[in-house]
């Protein structure tokens, strides 16, 4: 059987030598064609320009998204750049090749991670753009990100101390939240009072409207001593529908304050160190992996282990106690 489709031609098999058999699967192939379930996909792909799915798209992440949304929004901008620089102008045009070639000149010298997180948010939108019915299938499923060595930093005591010492409010009171709490940046900026308990000294990491945890795994934390008064000046004044913590309209603005004090105490690493401190020294204390785990809201325990040679030797302990 020819036939053509958005002005693509096919030749297919009936796969029988019946000829009454074959005009029934040719009458039963004109009514697909009819209906519009041949070809349906593809030709939505091709009319959906790369502009407008990328808008809405952007709004999709800033309406229910709860990762960072600036970083997410940043790298989708830098493909949609590229993808006018290459003269795309349909999603259904995209392909394996482009995304090597983005490699091959927007991300030379990129490390691994960075180079993962931006095929990431493209495979992410790709596949909504399927679930959209704006294109058939995720043209770029299988290509593979670069193998991530898991590796981290964390502050010591002492450069902790030297940022408290140096930073000024609220970034003070900010970095004293993460380091005691290990909290996410986004789930300080959504935290409000009501999620603060003081008679039992926890608080709680709570979904809100157009926020959820990572992993959308709530969880309490412990205040601790050092934390417990920093929690009561703040909530002088304020109402359980208050925020915490939210003196910039951006979560973003925490990182670049941050950033800023780093360079200006020559102090190695990022916002995001602050919850690899407070990990850290609790493996450190011998806390265990199991425990730090739901501390931290990781939902599989794997990720957590990066954490678990920092432990003291504490299965010797352990294995001491038998009395064989």
């Amino acid at each position: 059987m020819n036939y053509s489709v958005n002005g693509q031609r096919f030749r297919v098999s009936t796969g029988t030598g019946n000829k009454q058999l074959a005009e029934i699967k040719l009458n039963e192939l004109k009514l697909k064609i009819f209906k519009g379930e041949i070809g349906a996909k593809r030709s939505a792909g091709k009319r959906a320009t790369v502009s407008e799915f990328f808008r809405r798209y952007r709004d999709y992440i800033q309406s229910n998204s709860n990762v960072d949304k600036h970083s997410d929004l940043a790298r989708l901008r830098a493909w949609q750049e590229f993808f006018a620089r290459q003269s795309v102008r349909y999603i259904g045009t995209i392909d394996p090749n482009l995304v090597d070639e983005f490699r091959a000149t927007v991300l030379v010298d990129r490390k691994p991670k960075t180079v993962k997180n931006y095929i990431t948010i493209l495979k992410s939108a790709l596949n909504k753009a399927a679930e959209w019915g704006l294109i058939e299938s995720n043209p770029i499923a299988k290509v593979k990100s670069p193998k991530i060595v898991k590796t981290f930093h964390f502050f010591s005591k002492d450069e902790v101390k030297r940022l408290l010492d140096e930073a000024q409010e609220p970034l003070k009171s900010a970095i004293l939240i993460f380091v005691n709490t290990g909290m996410r940046r986004a789930e300080l900026f959504h935290l409000r009072w009501r999620d603060v308990d003081f008679p039992n000294k926890n608080l709680r990491v709570w979904p809100y409207d157009g926020f959820s945890p990572k992993g959308k795994r709530p969880r309490r934390i412990p205040i601790s001593k050092s934390l417990l008064p920093l929690l009561k000046k703040l909530s002088k004044g304020k109402t359980e529908d208050d925020y915490v913590l939210r003196p910039h309209k951006s979560e973003h603005r925490f990182y670049k304050h941050f950033a800023a004090l780093l360079k200006e105490l020559s102090i190695k690493g990022t916002l995001h160190d602050l919850r690899h401190t407070f990990a850290s020294h609790l493996a450190m204390a011998g806390t265990p992996i199991p425990v730090l785990k739901e501390l931290l809201g990781h939902s599989d325990i794997s990720t957590t282990m990066i954490y678990a040679h920092l432990s003291p030797d504490i299965h010797r302990a352990e294995v001491e106690k038998l009395s064989f």
